[in-house]
C-alpha cells in the first residue's frame, strides 16, 4: 500500500502545483532559517532562557554537523518554563518588527499546538496553503519541554486525552477545504479519498468547536513546568508519551555545532536520538528520507548569494 510520502512524490511528477525545493532554493531556505534561529537564540541568551535543538535539527548536529542535506526546516525545544517566558517576550514585542509569532492563546488561533517564528517578508506557501488562514512564511518551530506524571496510569489517561483532543484538531483543521494535493490524491486512490473524505466529514462535525479552541484545550492540559522526574514532548512527533525520560536526558544541555554556529542539545543525544531514529548514525535509504514540499517560495535574494 502507498504511503503519504508515496502520494507526495507522485503528485510532484505529475505537475506544477506540487514542487520539490531545488538544491538552490533548499540551501537559501536554509540561510534563512539560521537567520531566524539566531535572532531566537539572542532573545533566550539576553533573558538566560535555556533552548536546544530538537528532532532532524538535533541529529544533523550530531551527524552532519549542520543541516541534514535533504532537510530544510529547523526545530527548537525549551523547557515549559522557559517556553512561557519567550512566549511573554514574543507579545512584549522583543521579536522585532520584522518577525511574527504563532502559538495556541486565548482569543486567537494558531497553525499548530507550539510556537512558530515567522521571517516577514518571505514566501512559503504549504500544502494545505489553498484554504489555510494561516502565515504562509518561512517559519522556524519550538517545542515545549514538559513535565510527565511518574504514574503510569495517570500519565497514560493524560496522554489519551491529550492524543485524542489533538486528533480532533488536526481534523477541524483539516475540514476547512480541500487543497490541489488533496484533489489530487482523490483522482489517484480511492481507498484514500475515502478515508481523507471522512476525516474532514469528522473534523466538520467537531468544528461546533472552533480549532482555536480545541488547540488551546491541548496546551492547558499537557502543560507542566516541572522538570524535576520524567519530561516529554507532547506536542512532538510521537504524541503524548513517544518522547517520555528523565528529566536528565534533557537537561542539563550539552553543546555541539550546527552549521558555522555552536549550539545546545539534549544532555544525552544518543537515548534522544535513538528513541527517534534507531540507527540514527546511518544513512536512510533514498525512498526513506524525509523531504519538504511547497506549492510558492520566495525569500529575499540575499540569501541566495
Amino acid at each position: 500500500m502507498r504511503t503519504y510520502k508515496d502520494f507526495l512524490n507522485i503528485a510532484t511528477r505529475q505537475g506544477d502545483v506540487i514542487k520539490a525545493f531545488s538544491a538552490e532554493d533548499s540551501q537559501a531556505l536554509k540561510r534563512c532559517l539560521l537567520d531566524i534561529y539566531r535572532h531566537v537564540a539572542a532573545i533566550c541568551e539576553a533573558h538566560h532562557l535555556t533552548y536546544m535543538l530538537a528532532g532532524g535539527s538535533c541529529l544533523g548536529a550530531v551527524r552532519h554537523h549542520g543541516f541534514i542535506p535533504w532537510d530544510d526546516d529547523l526545530d527548537l525545544m525549551m523547557p515549559r518554563g522557559d517556553y512561557e517566558q519567550l512566549l511573554r517576550l514574543c507579545e512584549e514585542g522583543a521579536l522585532g518588527e520584522n518577525y511574527a509569532f504563532a502559538y495556541p492563546k486565548k482569543g486567537s488561533d494558531a497553525p499548530t499546538m507550539f510556537l512558530k517564528v515567522y521571517m516577514k517578508g518571505t514566501l512559503l506557501k504549504g500544502l494545505d496553503a489553498d484554504y489555510s488562514p494561516y502565515r504562509q512564511e518561512c517559519f522556524i518551530d519550538i517545542f515545549p519541554l514538559d513535565g510527565m506524571s511518574s504514574n503510569i496510569i495517570a500519565r497514560k489517561a493524560r496522554a489519551f486525552m491529550a492524543n485524542g483532543i489533538r486528533l480532533i484538531a488536526n481534523m477541524v483543521a483539516d475540514s476547512a477545504g480541500t487543497s490541489r494535493l488533496e484533489r489530487l490524491f482523490y483522482r489517484t486512490d480511492k481507498r484514500l479519498k475515502a478515508f481523507m473524505l471522512t476525516r474532514k466529514a469528522i473534523g466538520k462535525c467537531c468544528s461546533i468547536v472552533p480549532h482555536r479552541v480545541w488547540i488551546r484545550w491541548f496546551d492547558r492540559l499537557v502543560k507542566n513546568e516541572d522538570m524535576s522526574g520524567l519530561v516529554g514532548i507532547p506536542t512532538g512527533r510521537k504524541l503524548y508519551e513517544g518522547e517520555v525520560f528523565p528529566a536528565s536526558v534533557y537537561l542539563p544541555v550539552s553543546k555541539g555545532i550546527f552549521e558555522t554556529e555552536q549550539v545546545y542539545l539534549p544532555a544525552d543525544t544518543h537515548q534522544y536520538l535513538t528513541n527517534l531514529y534507531h540507527e540514527y548514525m546511518q544513512l536512510p535509504p533514498e525512498e526513506k528520507r524525509e523531504h519538504h514540499f511547497y506549492i510558492e517560495f520566495e525569500i529575499p535574494q540575499k540569501y541566495y548569494n
